[in-house]
């Protein structure tokens, strides 16, 4: 009896077929692909994300698990059962995807069935059942990790090494910064009372808030005084300690010292320092009873008055007690900045200051044709670095002004943020002073950067 000729029967799982992948060697090596079924529509397309399936599957089991042990131990509130609703139909998709792209042996389907039922029947108990998904990933490569190419395995272990980073920058980042900025929405949220959803009126109250321009007004003297300072001292210091003298190690150290001294402790012995009785620096500029911390007198208005110039608010600039502040404040950063710029200054090549002294250039022409536009690339990068950690100075003016000083004279913004949220347990005004920080904040490093890029000159 003939054979009966015609079409094979296919099976399920004819599709797939070990692809033959050596361990050792490229991953391109490998010719023959995991997915059979040529029929199967955009198959092309599903082969060039086949990769992609386990880093998903395990990013989509990470930010379920974070989510669930968030809700559960009532870090976030949010809306569950929209939530539950729409991870329910992601790890349904998501599951079918990797059920037409992965091998389907017995342990990468019961691996699959896990995932989707731990998403499915977390909304009944988050804590027991949101482990599942993250669990069921791991099944599923087991049963089908050995039949997958190389690229495909490398992809999936680098983001199991990757993830615990990223897991910490979402619980202590990311998700923080979008639930601050969902409680602004709302009127006094405190997690004790129940708050209403009140819209954007938590930003029309803070524009119209006198505390809130007081605290951005010192805030911006703050940085004007700090970083060019800094920037200045520190370049002047590294190009001294970049020369050829003596102890030159102990110097770089005494330098760097206030910088790991804890800010904290830096803050209170600087308010000894300046104590209008027994401070130093009362001492030694004799100088007995001077309150240096409760003047809210500003610089430039003091400077200018026996001119006969009388200058109000703004334009009489930082009040004396911060400017003791910000004095405190360079001192502790200028290690920082030492350091930073002498590795600048050290990585300029010798050839440079060897030509130009063939030329004729003197000491101050070589630094100011050779040293300072090959430095400028570390000068940008301390210009925003500065910029962003002056916004944010805090511990020392609440170590040394507790009060935010006489007339509000050493508010911050900071300082500002933390009153409202901790000292009257308003988290919704709170969290929209942080949302108007950042978005300063990253305006004015967007502006910087336009202005002052185009002007760094990077060595060829």
């Amino acid at each position: 009896m003939k054979p009966r000729l015609g079409r094979p029967k296919r099976t399920a799982s004819s599709r797939f077929e070990r692809p033959i992948c050596p361990r050792s060697g490229p991953a391109n090596t490998c010719s023959r692909t995991i997915f059979r079924d040529h029929h199967f529509p955009g198959r092309r397309i599903l082969e060039s994300v086949r990769r992609y399936v386990f880093p998903t599957l395990l990013a989509y089991a990470v930010v379920f698990l974070i989510y669930n042990l968030a809700v559960h131990y009532k870090i976030l509130h949010a809306p569950e059962g929209f939530f539950y609703g729409l991870a329910a139909v992601l790890a349904l998709a998501s599951g079918y995807w990797a059920y037409r792209l992965l091998p389907r042996t017995g342990l990468s389907l019961t691996g699959l069935a896990v995932f989707v039922l731990g998403a499915v029947a977390a909304f009944s108990n988050p804590l027991l059942f949101s482990w599942m998904p993250l669990a069921g990933v791991f099944i599923a490569y087991a049963g089908a990790g050995s039949h997958l190419p190389e690229s495909d395995i490398a992809a999936f272990w680098g983001w199991v090494f990757v993830w615990p980073a990223l897991a910490m920058m979402l619980i202590w980042n990311i998700l923080p910064s979008f639930f601050a900025l969902w409680i602004s929405l709302f009127d006094r949220f405190n997690f004790i009372a129940k708050s209403h959803f009140v819209g954007l009126l938590n930003y029309s109250i803070l524009l119209h808030d006198p505390l809130f321009w007081r605290s951005l007004e010192n805030t911006f003297w703050y940085v004007i005084f700090t970083v060019p300072t800094g920037i200045f001292l520190g370049t002047l210091i590294a190009i001294m300690l970049n020369e050829r003298i003596r102890a030159l190690g102990l110097f770089r150290t005494l330098y760097f010292l206030p910088y790991i001294t804890a800010l904290t402790a830096a803050a209170a012995v600087w308010q000894w320092i300046y104590h209008p009785e027994f401070g130093f620096l009362n001492w030694l500029l004799g100088t007995t009873g001077l309150d240096w911390l409760h003047t809210p007198d500003g610089v430039i208005g003091l400077a200018l008055k026996p001119f006969g110039i009388h200058l109000q608010g703004f334009w009489a600039g930082p009040s004396v007690a911060f400017v003791a502040i910000m004095i405190m404040s360079i001192w502790h950063f200028l290690g920082y900045n030492v350091v930073i710029l002498l590795a600048g200054l050290q990585s300029i090549p010798k050839q440079y200051y060897e030509a130009a002294e063939l030329d004729g250039a003197g000491w101050w022409q070589q630094q100011r044709y050779v040293t300072w536009p090959l430095l400028s690339p570390t000068t940008f990068f301390l210009s925003i670095i500065g910029l962003i950690g002056a916004f944010r100075v805090f511990t020392q003016v609440y170590v040394m002004t507790p009060t935010g000083g006489v007339l509000n004279d050493t508010l911050t913004m900071a300082m500002y943020l933390y009153n409202k949220g901790f000292r009257d347990s308003d988290f919704s005004y709170a969290s929209a002073l942080a949302v108007a920080m950042f978005l300063i904040i990253l305006a004015l490093t967007l502006i910087q950067r336009k202005v002052l890029e185009g002007r760094v000159t990077y060595e060829q």
